[in-house]
């Protein structure tokens, strides 16, 4: 293998205020906006926007961590419709949330409180494998969740700048099919697991999910954690909720839509990835080279989508 595919370094929202938004993300996780840009039409064109297309876009940064950071970008002159909209924990499609670490879960979930964001229930604390956490999901505008996880055990060794709130270091998707999504990441992609996870015989009442009390124990949740080397930094959670149909939104998870719109991977050699992935039947949707991917210089990439249409960009530096 003479190719290398890092954790995401940037999970991208598409939103309709950036002003408004990039502050409240700032103020919420003590982030630093670290780069504010017009998007070139030479990225427009890589999304097959229609010419008439604007965007503004701002990067935001947990202090001492260049990865897991948070780009925003507002489209004008476009049509644009939600991804997830007014969704359910159990619907499928695109990218359900973002993961981030908190000290402590009440006063975080309070701060988000003050930013108008609701939650699908009070925050639940529970036994996942050999963790031992407090977790809720919490829905802002543009149908944005975030889950806020307070590690009690074992003690979190790698996070050693957190103060409220971490860097992004996890997103989840809800899927049609397990099996399906895990072929795509562990055969196509070629990724590794993390985690694997399923929850069943559960006893009536909250949940993290927010699914009704009475029909929880009905449910099996089947959970399966994996990125390109394994670990938990970067990685992609995939959760199907049997017993629970809801709607699908696999069709509008594309740019310019709104909402949590893609994760993009540093790559080395993303031409033999490349290769790779069309040995393996992986549709390349976009591709180009020498893009413009401020700040960091111009890049060659790559765009995918899974099979529940979550979009992933992978990309390389060339200067």
């Amino acid at each position: 293998m003479n190719y290398k595919v890092h954790g995401f370094k940037e999970v991208v929202f598409s939103v309709r205020n950036l002003e408004k938004d990039k502050q409240m993300y700032a103020d919420l996780g003590g982030w630093d906006i670290i780069h504010n840009a017009t998007l070139s039409k030479a990225q427009l064109d890589f999304w097959n926007l229609p010419s008439e297309a604007t965007a503004e876009c701002s990067l935001l940064k947990y202090p001492g961590r260049d990865f897991g950071m948070l780009r925003l970008i507002s489209f004008k002159n476009v049509e644009q419709k939600h991804i997830r909209s007014n969704s359910q924990s159990w619907d499928t499609g695109g990218i359900y949330d973002v993961d981030i670490r908190v000290k402590e879960i009440e006063k975080k979930i309070e701060d988000f409180h003050t930013y108008g964001w609701t939650g699908f229930c009070d925050y639940e604390e529970y036994h996942f494998n050999q963790f031992h956490v407090s977790e809720i999901l919490l829905k802002g505008s543009e149908d944005m969740v975030f889950a806020l996880i307070q590690r009690h055990a074992p003690t979190l060794t790698n996070f050693p700048l957190l103060k409220e709130m971490s860097h992004i270091f996890n997103s989840s998707q809800i899927v049609r099919d397990i099996e399906v999504a895990k072929d795509f990441y562990m055969n196509k992609l070629g990724w590794q697991i993390y985690m694997e996870n399923i929850s069943e015989n559960s006893k009536a009442g909250p949940n993290v999910f927010g699914i009704p009390h009475n029909i929880y124990p009905d449910t099996r949740r089947k959970i399966l954690i994996l990125s390109p080397d394994g670990g938990n930094e970067g990685s992609v959670e995939l959760v199907e909720i049997e017993g629970l149909d809801g709607r699908d939104f696999r069709d509008q998870c594309a740019p310019p839509n709104l909402g949590i719109l893609m994760l993009k991977y540093p790559v080395e050699n993303l031409a033999a990835y490349t290769k790779h992935l069309k040995s393996k039947g992986v549709k390349i949707i976009n591709e180009t080279k020498g893009l413009d991917f401020a700040p960091y210089g111009k890049a060659d990439v790559i765009s995918v989508q899974s099979p529940d249409g979550a979009w992933l960009e992978f990309y390389e530096l060339i200067d």
